[in-house]
């Protein structure tokens, strides 16, 4: 009852909190570019004494034209000199403010990107991610005269407990944030200690599971992407008769990958409960339908994850278990600094965060590169997008191609589309990652199906060049039937590839089949270079000759 009580009260705390940013983004939406610009301001005097601030004469710097001036746009590789000085302890470098630890991402072919976070950094994704996601659920269970039950939430993401030599916390940008709750884990995640689970603990899904099938007060649900909701859907359908009976019996089973130490631990914080254990068993034997989760937690309020274009089926899968259960598609941005969040439930169109970073945008498609600030751009136009941060990157290209939805009030609110040079241009038709997603989509509902993994890419060994479709899924109809009907998908989602396929200037689509698993191992392959297994992106599109040489030679016909 004791730790009921300590939750109810940090729950409803985090709701507040979360009331608060919501207030916030209807509040910057008045007069979006003039909070944007203070921001810039604030960021160049914080930092002028920096080396980099006195390279690029920082003192001088009145305005965003003298800011533009003295500061060209920039890409990791103008950093990573200096980032490995931060690294080593030195300080004052990129930023004058203490760097709290590293995000290393995944970065285009799997080698580690290491970007520095600081307190002002970090202080977006505390701000708009959890919190933001509760408020959301505790409206709209109010609009439907119901009342919010606190309770706490299942993370789903692995952690990554890992340091630099000099101790230096090296994760990536969700758990390096979500820290800032540490001492309140116990509290606000179905997690018995201050530390998240580990993926190099072992079965982390496992211990995730079994802690939280164990609260029947479960209230949210968060992962960063909802291709890590599909997994661990998979694993929970396999093994769930092993974790009811280890919550039946009080106990962890000796065929469960735990580190002997950590088992220890866990079974401190674990008793027979055979009452939920019972429970549990007749809702899984009823079967995994579209009401699973709320039969297992009745007070399941939000489930929460980026989902956008890139994760779309994977979020209608999860939904397909999880009716009567609101969608919050979180958030938009990188481990560079966090761009946009939505303000409302179902909704994939997110408002520009003009408290979190300085925006600059580039025309998608201007060979002169004009770049714009928030003011200027426009509904319905697509843009490069640049970010200035508070913790040490200045007028950087995260190489993302957002579209302009429309506008809350002044403020922009934006959705990701693409990153920027994925596209195939055989023969000037410009097929982009988002024409290729919107095909595979018309294809999937049209036959009631779900590719779990695939993509595209040109194949340079016939003249003319072509496009490749590959896939691991067994293909429901015959090749030449998909060929022709998945060649008219691509040709309505873009018409200059209908074009040029008529004019023989593109030859005939191929379809190949992907050996089992290739995308998993791929998946492992960055895990094992450094990088972080919540951040790993599904591929859908060679774009680095390290996939390419990957993927092709995996291809069984």
């Amino acid at each position: 009852m004791f730790n009921k009580l300590l939750t109810g009260a940090a729950m409803r705390i985090m709701v507040l909190k979360g009331n608060m940013s919501l207030r916030h983004l209807e509040k910057a939406s008045a007069a979006p570019f003039e909070e944007n610009e203070k921001l810039l301001k604030k960021i160049i005097r914080a930092n002028r004494d920096t080396e980099f601030g006195r390279a690029h004469h920082f003192d001088e710097i009145r305005c965003i034209e003298d800011f533009r001036k003295f500061v060209p746009p920039s890409t990791y590789e103008d950093y990573s000199e200096l980032i490995g000085r931060v690294k080593n302890g030195e300080k004052n470098v990129l930023t004058g403010s203490d760097v709290l630890g590293f995000s290393r991402t995944s970065g285009s072919s799997g080698v580690p990107k290491y970007i520095p976070a600081t307190a002002a950094s970090l202080k977006a994704y505390v701000k708009y991610t959890w919190t933001r996601a509760l408020a959301l659920g505790a409206r709209e269970l109010k609009k439907q005269g119901k009342h919010y039950k606190p309770g706490r939430g299942v993370f789903l993401s692995p952690a990554t407990n890992e340091t630099l030599p000099n101790g230096m916390p090296c994760s990536n940008i969700a758990e390096i944030g979500a820290r800032e709750y540490g001492r309140f884990y116990p509290y606000i995640l179905t997690v018995p200690t201050r530390e998240l689970f580990d993926m190099h603990d072992g079965d982390y899904v496992y211990n995730i599971y079994r802690f939280a099938l164990a609260d029947e007060d479960v209230s949210f649900i968060f992962s960063v992407f909802f291709t890590i909701n599909v997994s661990q859907i998979a694993y929970l359908q396999k093994n769930w008769r092993m974790i009811v009976d280890d919550i039946t019996n009080g106990t962890i089973n000796e065929g469960v990958d735990i580190k002997p130490e950590l088992r220890a631990e866990l079974l401190r914080h674990i008793r027979p409960m055979p009452e939920r254990g019972e429970y549990l068993r007749k809702q899984f034997e009823q079967g995994f339908d579209e009401t699973i989760f709320k039969r297992i937690w009745p007070n399941l309020t939000v489930i929460c994850s980026i989902g956008n274009a890139s994760f779309k089926s994977a979020a209608e899968y999860v939904r397909s278990f999880s009716k009567g259960v609101p969608f919050d598609f979180s958030i938009y941005g990188a481990s560079e600094g966090l761009v946009a969040a939505v303000a409302e439930l179902e909704s994939t169109d997110m408002q520009l965060l003009t408290d979190s970073c300085f925006y600059e945008f580039i025309p998608a498609g201007d060979e002169n590169e004009t770049v714009l600030t928030l003011d200027q751009i426009k509904a319905g136009e697509k843009y490069e997008i640049l970010i200035t941060t508070s913790a040490g990157l200045y007028r950087y290209r995260l190489k993302d191609v957002i579209e302009v939805k429309g506008f809350r009030n002044k403020c922009p609110m934006i959705s990701f589309v693409r990153r920027k040079g994925q596209l195939f241009n055989v023969a000037g038709e410009k097929f982009s990652g988002e024409d290729a997603r919107c095909c595979v989509e018309m294809f999937e509902k049209a036959h009631g199906i779900r590719f779990d993994n695939w993509l595209f890419y040109q194949d340079e060994s016939v003249v003319p060049n072509r496009y490749a479709f590959v896939t691991e899924n067994d293909l429901p109809v015959d090749t030449d039937a998909f060929i022709d009907e998945i060649e008219g998908y691509m040709g309505k989602c873009n018409k200059r590839y209908e074009s040029q396929r008529k004019k023989s200037f593109i030859g005939r689509l191929t379809v190949l089949k992907q050996q089992p698993g290739t995308h998993a191992a791929w998946a492992q392959r960055c895990v094992d270079a450094g990088a972080s297994a919540a951040q790993i992106k599904p591929v859908h599109s060679l774009d680095t000759p390290e996939k390419k040489e990957f993927f092709l030679s995996r291809i069984t016909h």
